[in-house]
Formats: C-alpha cells, structure tokens, sequence
C-alpha cells in the first residue's frame, strides 16, 4: 500500500471529501474561474452538460430470515452533491421501481440487472431496487411473495435515506419477476404475505409493469411449452412445494395466484403486461389470462404483444424502455 507523509494524506482526505460533496466541481457559472491559457496548436469545444448517469449501490441487507440476509441492488441517478451513491438530502425525492428478477424461483442472479437497470434509471431519472427473495430451493411459498414485499416495507420506510419518494412506488418483474409483481399488485393486505418486519409500514405499490410473468399454474400446460409445468419437477411445483396438479396442494397454487385477489371492488394499481409471441418457457396465454381478469375486475391495464420476442430477448430495447417509462411517469 502506498504511503504519504501525513500533511499529504490530509490535503488528499480535503481534497476527496471537497469532491464528493460538489466543492470543486462547479458547472457553468460556478464562482471558480476560467482560465484564459492556451497552448499552440490546441483545439478548444464548448463543455455539455454530463450525461445521465446511474450510481450503483451493492448489496444493501433489508431483511435477516433463519436461513440468512437477503439483499438488495439499489441503482440511482448520479446527483451533484452527493456522496457515496447516495443524494443530498436537500435533493428531490425520486419514484422507485423495485424489480423483481426471473429466477423460475431459483437463487437468483441480481447482477444480470444492472446494466438494463442502469440504462433505465439513466433515461428516467427513477431509482431501481433489485431485490433478492429466497429461492424456493430454501424456502416454499409464500416465503418469495413475503420477501419482496419486506423489500417494500424496507425502502419506504427509509425512503429519505434512499432520496426516494414514498409514495410513488411500482413493481416491475420479468417471468417468476413478473408473476411476484402481479401478485404483489393484486395481494395487498393479505395476512399471509406479510412478516413482523417493519410490518406498521404499507407494502402497497402505485403500479405494475409485468414481463411475461406466470400466473395461473394449472393451465400452464394447456399451451405448448419446452417445459412440463404440470411435472414434480417444474419450477411452478418446486416453488409451490408438491406437484401443483394434486388436489392437496391446490389451496397453495390459488394462494399463489395473482388473478385470486382481483375484485371489481377492489382499487388496484393500474398494470402493464407485456409478452412476446414466441415465448418457449411461460406460454403467451398466461399473461392474456391475466389481462383478461384485470379487465373484467375493471382494473386499468394496459397489454402489449411483442411480436417475434421470445423469453427475455427483445424485451431490453429503447422501445419497450419509452413504453415503460410513460406508463410509469403516468402513474407515479
């Protein structure tokens, strides 16, 4: 490790601190002032202003179950001032999207989020959370559906240390993802779902964005698949803990179902699906179910066909980002 004498390490410690807290990075205008030297044979442009950026914050422990931490991924817009990826505290309280990764209910890898995650948060100025819940290797619903919305509970309760704004707060999840961010969606104030943990704080959200998610797990198999959904085996029976198509488990595949909660008076966030066409692994029908449920329960959502989109390809574009983004600036 290099050493400095101790009055250098104190100007480099000023010189650092002064940095991150937007000291000696002044913009135009700024009370610093401009050198009028040149130099022979330099070429000089005129500055812009920075493009957006996004500032990752790496595994932030929301919640401690028998079996460990679980974690979040929280990606935020780069704010002048700040320091240590988090904003001033004079700065303007952002909407959150807490997003779900696909996993089939397995471990998940959250770092397969960032960069489409950073992309977003640079076009939309929101923050993203990725949250991690427990795989259904560790533990059986409806432990996945507790977890995320603990991860809820987590962030709106510290929403002034995160710069994020409580009460504009979506979901967005893509296949096991987005099955947790429609049943998030449609499951607010069920006893089941909730744990001790920050458990006075709403878990509620203010919208859903659901990519190609599962959702009624008993007619999965009704449509042609590469997977055997009805199987011991499948994801849909790994996470439910027993074959879904045996009568004993049944009251678990409908707790697990988002479309069980939907009523026509009850006042649901507004929702936006979107499917590809030639989806392998969760049949297209399972978001038109959904769709179909929402619009009968007359909820207000939105339902896009991606044509020539299979499971996750095509789906990470400016197009379907622009999308998003004007559902949720809509809605939050």
């Amino acid at each position: 490790m290099r050493k400095y004498p101790r009055s250098a390490l104190s100007l480099l410690i000023l010189f650092n601190l002064l940095f991150a807290d937007g000291v000696l990075a002044q913009g135009p205008g700024g009370e610093f002032p401009a050198t009028d030297e040149s130099a022979d044979g330099m070429l000089t442009i005129a500055s812009e202003e920075d493009v957006a950026r996004a500032v990752t914050i790496r595994e932030v422990v929301y919640v401690t179950r028998q079996s460990g931490n679980l974690e979040l991924k929280l990606i935020s817009p780069f704010t002048p001032g700040g320091s240590f990826g988090r904003p001033p505290a004079d700065a303007p309280r952002r909407p959150l999207i807490v997003y779900v990764q696909g996993s089939a209910w397995f471990a998940q890898d959250n770092s397969t989020t960032i960069p489409q995650m950073s992309d977003f948060v640079a076009m939309s100025g929101y923050v993203v959370a990725s949250v991690q819940y427990r795989p259904s290797t560790v533990a059986k619903a409806p432990a996945q559906a507790q977890d995320v919305k603990s991860a809820i509970r987590f962030l709106r309760a510290g929403a002034a240390g995160f710069g994020i704004d409580p009460d504009r707060i979506a979901i967005w999840g893509d296949s096991s993802g987005g099955h947790m961010a429609a049943l998030v969606g449609t499951s607010d104030g069920v006893a089941d779902f909730v744990t001790e943990d920050n458990a006075t704080v709403s878990s509620s959200v203010q919208a859903v964005v659901d990519f190609f998610g599962p959702i009624d797990f008993l007619q999965m198999a009704n449509f042609p698949s590469v997977l055997d959904h009805n199987a011991a085996t499948s994801p849909e029976s790994m996470v439910i803990g027993g074959a879904i198509q045996d009568p004993a488990n049944l009251a678990k595949v409908q707790a697990y179902n988002p479309i069980t909660y939907i009523a026509a008076d009850k006042d649901l966030p507004p929702f936006l699906i979107m499917h590809g066409d030639r989806d392998a692994l969760v049949p297209f029908n399972q978001s038109v179910l959904l769709y179909e449920a929402l619009k009968a329960g007359n909820q207000d959502v939105s339902f896009y066909k991606l044509t020539d989109a299979g499971h996750e390809t095509r789906f990470w574009t400016p197009g379907v980002f622009a999308i998003v983004k004007a559902f949720l600036d809509a809605n939050l």
